[in-house]
């Protein structure tokens, strides 16, 4: 997922492209550190990933080769025609092939997250439409349902290695999505802040610790910490809002916010206390971090001839590198996101090939 909070992406999906003219340069003067690995699509042009597990198993989606019939298309030169589309699957990735998870009925499905033992989970749509939170485990699909009935929606966006998961729902009598937390067979309502309408949870570690986003009555936005029953407000650097994105088993929080004077900063959160990483281009939102603390994401940009672009960052040792001027010269490969990383160094992330311009998720290795 690209430059967002992920309770904006449970409400509305938006994608932005651009490419970096520094970041490339950079590329061909830079040692390679890491080497690429395209791990391909079902059969279409696109696939991005969702999560990364130790083993080097891989979970995302793609797009299929298969036609679909569409409503819905603009007419051209005013006729309206018939039009398709190509399905969405998601997919599992281990030992250099890539496996279509298939759907619960329905048209498509994603795997947002994977953990130790390979499952995965994410979201399938159902024949009747719906799109249900799902487990993907040993080629089997389970839904897990809604917080408010079979005719909602819900999407799973972590999984721990005790599988517990974390995700949104439609709720009871909202007006909004709510997070949850699915724990011994139920899926458990984690309400908002402060009086908002809707939340997200996007991560979970292994001690059950649950992280998100929601809106407040203000329609500001804030992270959340869910531990022992409890929803914690991580509050903000200074400004009405913040986010937050990913937590490693250290209990380290790290997401983004506003200054007073406006100006997004990554940040880690732990202990209670939001620490500032420092700017770095426009607006960088970290996606992940690992028990080490080692952080990656996307941060956006201008490049000097004023061109915008979105380009996927490392954050280590106090410093922010763009992975771009990390691959080898001439791979071919603009890094756009970058959405997991491993306890060894291993980056799942998503890529723009530089001369087709298919978008695919691509696995980063540290060389050497």
């Amino acid at each position: 997922m690209h430059p967002r909070t992920l309770l904006a992406a449970a409400l509305a999906v938006g994608l932005a492209g651009g490419s970096s003219v520094l970041g490339a340069a950079a590329a061909s003067a830079a040692t390679a550190g890491y080497t690429v690995t395209d791990l391909g699509t079902l059969g279409y042009i696109s696939s991005s990933g969702g999560g990364l597990n130790a083993a080097g198993e891989v979970g995302g989606v793609s797009s299929l080769s298969e036609t679909l019939p569409a409503t819905g298309c603009p007419p051209k030169y005013g006729v309206r025609k018939p039009c398709v589309v190509h399905p969405e699957h998601a997919f599992s990735y281990a030992a250099g092939t890539m496996t279509d998870l298939g759907t619960l009925g329905g048209m498509d499905s994603s795997a947002n997250a994977i953990n130790t033992g390979g499952t995965l989970v994410g979201s399938a749509q159902l024949a009747s439409g719906s799109t249900h939170a799902a487990v993907f485990s040993g080629g089997t699909i389970t839904d897990l349902g809604t917080l408010d009935g079979a005719a909602a929606a819900s999407n799973a966006l972590a999984v721990n290695d005790n599988g517990q998961i974390a995700g949104w729902s439609t709720a009871p009598g909202a007006t909004g999505n709510h997070a949850f937390l699915y724990t011994n067979g139920s899926m458990i309502d984690l309400g908002t802040i402060d009086g908002g309408t809707s939340s997200v949870a996007n991560g979970i570690n292994d001690a059950g610790v649950v992280i998100g986003n929601s809106d407040t009555a203000d329609s500001d936005e804030r992270g959340f910490v869910y531990q022992n029953g409890t929803v914690t407000d991580v509050g903000t650097l200074g400004g009405p809002n913040s986010s937050v994105n990913a937590i490693n088993d250290a209990g380290v929080v790290t997401g983004s916010s506003q200054d007073a004077g406006d100006t997004s900063h990554p940040f880690v959160y732990s202990n209670g206390k939001m620490t500032s990483l420092g700017t770095y281009n426009i607006d960088t939102t970290p996606q992940a971090i690992n028990d080490a603390g080692v952080i990656v994401g996307q941060t956006y940009g201008v490049n000097t001839a004023g061109d915008p672009f979105e380009d996927a960052f490392i954050y280590r040792n106090g410093t922010f590198t763009d992975l771009n001027t990390l691959i080898p010269a001439g791979s071919g490969w603009e890094l756009t996101d970058a959405v997991s990383i491993t306890g060894t160094g291993e980056i799942l992330a998503d890529a723009t090939n530089t001369t087709t311009g298919q978008n695919h998720a691509v696995l980063l290795t540290p060389a050497g």
